[in-house]
C-alpha cells in the first residue's frame, strides 16, 4: 500500500521544503495549501498530489483527508500551515486574533481529528507539528502567535497520550527564525530585512538563523521508524535560544 504524507502549508517556505524531503524518502506527498496554484507547482516538482484547502474549514479538511486516503495509507501528517501578525495586544483586532488562532490552532485540531482515525485503521502513523520557539517563550508583539503555538504544543501532547497505544505518534518541532518561511516573509516586508536578521541572530547563542535542511532533517526523523518510541515531545531547533531565555 502506498504510504501517503500530507503536508499542510506545503505550497511555500518550510512546507515546500518538507514536501521535497518526504517525497525523496519514498512517500506520496499530498501538498495541501489554500494557495492552489502554489500547491500544484510543488506537487509537480515532487511527484505528489496538490489539494487546495483552507485548514480553518472542517468541510475542506474532511475533503482533503478523504482524497488523501484514496491514494493510500496516511502514514505522515505534517502541520505546517501557519500565519502570524506583529502587533501589541492592544492593537490586535478581533479579525487578527481569529485568523491566527483559526489557522495555527483550529486547523491542526481539524486535521488531527480527521487523520487520527485513518492512521489507527492503517496500523499507526506519525503526526509532526511545526510549533515555534514562541510556543515555549514569549516575545513582545506576538500575542496571538505565541498563544496559538503554546496551545498547539499542549494539544499535540494530548493527542499523543490519547492515541499512543494505537500506534499514532505526535511530536512538535519548535524552530526559531529560519532562512525560509514565515520569518523571511516578515523580514522582507519590514523595510529593513537585513537589520531584522541581524537583530534576531544577535540573540541566538549560535549566532545564525536555522535552515530549511535542519527542519527537514527533524521532520524526516519523526516520520521514520528511527523515532518509533518517541511521542509527545517538543524538539527545539533554535540554536540554543530557548535555553538562554527559559
Amino acid at each position: 500500500m502506498t504510504a501517503v504524507a500530507i503536508v499542510t502549508g506545503g505550497a511555500s517556505g518550510l512546507g515546500a521544503a518538507i514536501c521535497g524531503r518526504l517525497a525523496a524518502d519514498g512517500n506520496h506527498v499530498v501538498v495541501a495549501d489554500r494557495d492552489g496554484a502554489g500547491a500544484a507547482h510543488v506537487a509537480d516538482a515532487v511527484g505528489g498530489t496538490a489539494i487546495e484547502v483552507d485548514v480553518r474549514s472542517a468541510r475542506h479538511v474532511a475533503s482533503m483527508v478523504n482524497t488523501a486516503a484514496a491514494l493510500g495509507d496516511i502514514k505522515v501528517l505534517v502541520l505546517s500551515a501557519a500565519v502570524e501578525t506583529r502587533t501589541s495586544i492592544v492593537d490586535t483586532t478581533d479579525e487578527m486574533w481569529r485568523d491566527v488562532l483559526d489557522t495555527n490552532l483550529k486547523g491542526p485540531f481539524l486535521c488531527m481529528r480527521e487523520v487520527v482515525p485513518r492512521m489507527i485503521g492503517a496500523g499507526g502513523g506519525s503526526i509532526i507539528a511545526l510549533g515555534s520557539t514562541l510556543g515555549q517563550i514569549v516575545s513582545a508583539g506576538y500575542p496571538a502567535y505565541c498563544a496559538s503555538k503554546y496551545a498547539l504544543t499542549n494539544l499535540c501532547k494530548q493527542v499523543a497520550i490519547e492515541h499512543a497505544a494505537a500506534g499514532v505518534r505526535v511530536n512538535v518541532i519548535a524552530p526559531s527564525a529560519c532562512d525560509t518561511g514565515l520569518f523571511m516573509r516578515v523580514a522582507e516586508s519590514s523595510g529593513d530585512p537585513d537589520g531584522i536578521k541581524r537583530m534576531v541572530t544577535s540573540n541566538v547563542p549560535m549566532g545564525r538563523l536555522g535552515t530549511a535542511r535542519e527542519v527537514c532533517d527533524a521532520v524526516a526523523f519523526f516520520a521514520s521508524d528511527a523515532s518509533s518510541y518517541t511521542s509527545g515531545t517538543v524538539l527545539p531547533l533554535d540554536g540554543g535560544l530557548a535555553a538562554r531565555r527559559m
